[in-house]
C-alpha cells in the first residue's frame, strides 16, 4: 500500500532549494544599494544622520559638553504577503524533482519580485508628495531641513534656524547634468553642521536612459555588485569613474526620464528594507493526503532615513 504521508517530506527539499536560488537571483543588485534590517517589533525607526559637529578648541579646564544634533526618524511598519500552490500526489508522482522545483522557483520569484517591485516603488514615488519621510518631505525635494531641533512623540521637529538643502535638479541626463548634481552634492552637510563627503559614483537611471549612461560612463560601467572598482576600462568616458545601474522594470520604478546619483555605500546605511520575516517557503499541513501545499510568506517594509546620499532628477 503506498505511503501517502512520507511524498510530502521529499517535496519540500526540492521547493525550499529551488525557492532559496530563485529569492537570492532576484535581490543581489537592489541589496547593493539598499540595507537590510531585521526587527521583532510592529514597526521599525529609521534615523538619519547625526553626529557632534566640530569641536572647539579645549581652555585646558572645562570640558566642552555637546548634545548631539540630529536629522530626523522614520517609521518603517512591515506588512504580510503571502502566496500558496498546492501539488498534486499523481503530479509529483510522475516528475517528482522537476514539478517541484518549478513549483519552488516559481514561489521564489514571486517572494523576491514583490519585494524587489515594493523597493522599485520607494524610488519612483520619490518624487510624490503623497509619500513623505521622517522630515515631512518627499524623498527628491527642494527643500529638504537640514537637522531637527527636538521631537513631539516619535516624530521630530525641524530646526528652522539649521537651513535646507535640495537633493532635487530637475535636468535631462548629461555630462554637464551629473557635474552639477556631484558639486551640489559637495556642499552638502550634515545635520551637526560637517560636510557630508558623499561619493557620488553611482548613477541610477530608467530602462530608457541606459544607452544615454552607456555613452556617458561605458560599456563596462554597468554595476555588478562584484565588480572590482580598482578595473578602470572606462578611462576614454567623459566620467571614467562613475558606474551606472538600470532603476525600473514593468511599470515600476523610474519612469522614462527620470534618474538619480547616489554615494552607494551611504544607501546602504541610509536607506533600509526591514524584514520581521524575510520570504521563505512553508508547507502546510493539509486534512488531503493527495495534496501537498506550500506557501511562499514574507513580512518586510522599507524606508530611508536620509535624503544627502542621492540626489534626484524628474529629467525635465
Amino acid at each position: 500500500m503506498p505511503d501517502f504521508t512520507a511524498w510530502k517530506t521529499d517535496n519540500y527539499k526540492f521547493v525550499g532549494k529551488a525557492f532559496k536560488y530563485a529569492y537570492d537571483n532576484r535581490m543581489n543588485k537592489l541589496l547593493s544599494i539598499v540595507g537590510v534590517a531585521h526587527s521583532k517589533s510592529v514597526d521599525y525607526e529609521l534615523t538619519g544622520s547625526g553626529g557632534y559637529g566640530e569641536m572647539p578648541e579645549y581652555d585646558g579646564h572645562n570640558l566642552n559638553e555637546v548634545q548631539e544634533r540630529r536629522g530626523f526618524k522614520t517609521i518603517v511598519t512591515p506588512g504580510e504577503f503571502s502566496i500558496t500552490r498546492v501539488v498534486g500526489y499523481k503530479q509529483a508522482k510522475i516528475d517528482k524533482s522537476g514539478a517541484c522545483a518549478k513549483v519552488g522557483a516559481l514561489l521564489g520569484d514571486s517572494a523576491s519580485m514583490t519585494v524587489y517591485v515594493h523597493l522599485l516603488r520607494m524610488f519612483s514615488n520619490a518624487f510624490n508628495a503623497d509619500f513623505k519621510g521622517g522630515d515631512d518631505k518627499p524623498w527628491a525635494a527642494s527643500d529638504h531641513p537640514v537637522a531637527s531641533k527636538g521631537s513631539s512623540g516619535r516624530k521630530y521637529i525641524a530646526d528652522p534656524d539649521a537651513g535646507t538643502y535640495s537633493n532635487l535638479i530637475n535636468l535631462s541626463l548629461s555630462v554637464a547634468s551629473i557635474t552639477k548634481a556631484q558639486s551640489q552634492a559637495s556642499r552638502f552637510v550634515t545635520p551637526d553642521g560637517l560636510p557630508m563627503l558623499a561619493d557620488m559614483n553611482l548613477l541610477l537611471v530608467s530602462p530608457e536612459l541606459e544607452a544615454d549612461a552607456i555613452k556617458i560612463c561605458g560599456e563596462n560601467a554597468r554595476f555588478r555588485p562584484t565588480q572590482n572598482p580598482a578595473d578602470n576600462t572606462n578611462a576614454a568616458n567623459p566620467l571614467p569613474n562613475l558606474q551606472y545601474m538600470v532603476l525600473g522594470g514593468g511599470k515600476d520604478g523610474f519612469s522614462a526620464k527620470q534618474w538619480a546619483l547616489c554615494d552607494p555605500t551611504l544607501m546602504k546605511q541610509m536607506v533600509e528594507l526591514v524584514y520581521i520575516t524575510e520570504p521563505t517557503v512553508i508547507q502546510n499541513q493539509l486534512d488531503n493526503p493527495l495534496k501537498d501545499a506550500y506557501t511562499a510568506y514574507a513580512d518586510f517594509g522599507s524606508g530611508w532615513g536620509d535624503a544627502r546620499q542621492i540626489i534626484f532628477s524628474s529629467g525635465s
